[in-house]
């Protein structure tokens, strides 16, 4: 399939914005959770594996490969040049939301890419696979990237679907409190319900998430672990709080209890980053081994890096994200309803990068 025919949003343009700019730069600059370099000099790019096509870096030129045979040379001055188009064209693309063209750069990237999506599989948690020189230790290692991107919307870091749905049971209630809930409607539904929930303290009980999948999941990561979101995530409409960090503080007791909870979510973070997908069941290994390549505002591309600096990455993470609120029509959350004579409601899990 020609990529004439294909439309890619802001973080599909990103992904190759970010493998033509590690062809130019393949020195890679690890930065700490503030974004500061620490450390340009570790690590090199040598070889971008890409579907079946490899791309090694010498110097001026790129060299593309099927099966270690010679497919073209391109010149890194002409790389740069369309780098340079493609970032211009993703700046001025006003809409954060939406698959676009890009024209200008179809040739470059139909020849370089044979007309194939940047990412393949969509279940595949790595963006983009190197080999990579390890200076510390004069090797070479084979690692997988995560790219996100700050030249669109915010990227998501889980996204919603009917797995990340929480089931809670709510009691000393009727039908009539049922049907008088489920009619606030408004832009602001979602905090008004739970509200009315509070304000005639109904007894509401974390019961389990929807999807068997999910909860084996997280119990992999910790046996609690869906009790404690799904408290986070009650408590993210019950006081308007989104913040990550600021939710575990509510649920905390003291400073060892914050510690704990703080340690679990970064342990959920760095799996749902890496690793866990929360349809397919998990085997407790990431995938991703590398990091995270960020692209910033202006375009430059940082490393926050696995191998030497995995306690910043996962600072990072904690520091970096906050719950969202996906379409509540879609996910029904706060929509109380009857089974069984019980009475229950869903509330969704998104989590996404400020």
């Amino acid at each position: 399939m020609s990529l004439k025919t294909m439309r890619f949003n802001k973080g599909e343009w990103s992904e190759l914005y970010t493998f033509l700019y590690l062809m130019e730069n393949p020195n890679l600059n690890i930065v700490d959770e503030k974004l500061k370099v620490v450390d340009e000099n570790t690590f090199k790019i040598l070889e971008i594996i890409l579907n079946e096509n490899s791309y090694k870096i010498h110097d001026d030129v790129v060299i593309k490969t099927l099966n270690n045979n010679l497919v073209k040379k391109y010149n890194i001055t002409y790389i740069s040049k369309e780098k340079r188009v493609l970032l211009q064209k993703i700046q001025s693309h006003t809409k954060a939301k939406g698959s676009f063209n890009i024209l200008e750069v179809e040739t470059l990237i139909n020849d370089l890419l044979d007309g194939k999506k940047f990412k393949g599989s969509s279940n595949v948690k790595g963006d983009l696979n190197a080999n990579v020189s390890d200076n510390k230790y004069n090797r070479v290692v084979n690692l997988s990237y995560n790219i996100k991107s700050n030249l669109g919307s915010s990227a998501t870091l889980l996204n919603a679907s009917n797995n990340t749905n929480f089931i809670y049971e709510i009691t000393n209630i009727d039908d009539d409190i049922m049907n008088y809930n489920n009619s606030i409607n408004g832009r602001k539904k979602l905090l008004d319900r739970c509200q009315f929930l509070n304000d005639n303290e109904f007894k509401i009980n974390f019961i389990s998430t929807e999807k068997n999948v999910f909860g084996y999941n997280l119990k992999l990561i910790d046996s609690n672990l869906d009790k404690i979101l799904a408290e986070m995530l009650y408590l993210s409409y019950s006081k308007n709080e989104k913040d990550i960090q600021k939710l575990l503080l509510l649920i905390s007791k003291d400073e060892d209890e914050q510690k704990f909870y703080m340690k679990k979510m970064s342990d959920f973070t760095n799996a749902v980053t890496f690793g866990m997908k929360a349809g397919q069941k998990w085997n407790g290994i990431n995938e991703v081994n590398g990091g995270i390549l960020l692209v910033n505002k202006v375009g430059k591309v940082y490393l926050l890096d696995l191998v030497y600096y995995s306690e910043i990455v996962n600072k990072y993470l904690i520091d970096n994200i906050k719950l969202d609120s996906p379409s509540s029509s879609r996910y029904k959350m706060f929509d109380i309803y009857k089974e069984n004579n019980k009475y229950y409601f869903k509330l969704n899990l998104q989590i996404r990068f400020k």
